[in-house]
């Protein structure tokens, strides 16, 4: 019998209980949190998209911001103004690692105008999901 120890508690584990803790890092390193920044006006078309290419569920925030964008001036009854954050659509999707790809594209395709300031992409790992319900870890929560 192998002898492992536990980073997450400090205890010696047995190799079963290393296997188990290796499942678990398994299932929790292949979920991902896409989220992306994109015009409002190009939100129907990326949420169309992402639906039609199998994505089940998304969250949509109204946010502002400003990148290399920086904003533009407005005329407004004769007096100008300099509108320097801007309004943007994020959009989270929870994802296992073997759809990112195929989201990142149809996000990129779905958004792109070829125009400064089309949004980005943000990729990072997840270390847990919990659906409130039914108490499902990892992937089954997604």
């Amino acid at each position: 019998m192998s002898i492992f120890f536990n980073f997450a508690c400090g205890l010696e584990c047995s190799e079963s209980d290393y296997l188990w803790d290796n499942h678990l890092l398994e299932r929790i390193k292949n979920m991902l949190l896409v989220t992306t920044i994109i015009k409002p006006h190009k939100f129907e078309d990326v949420k169309g998209a992402l639906i039609k290419s199998g994505v089940a569920g998304m969250t949509i925030s109204e946010v502002k911001g400003f990148g290399r964008q920086k904003g533009h001036t407005e005329t407004y009854r004769g007096s100008e103004y300099e509108v320097d954050v801007l309004p943007k659509i994020k959009i989270e999707i929870l994802s296992s690692d073997e759809y990112v790809e195929s989201i990142i594209e149809t996000i990129q395709a779905s958004a792109n105008t070829e125009k400064i300031g089309d949004g980005k992409i943000y990729i990072q790992k997840l270390e847990e999901c919990i659906r409130i319900r039914t108490g499902e870890k990892g992937k089954e929560a997604i």
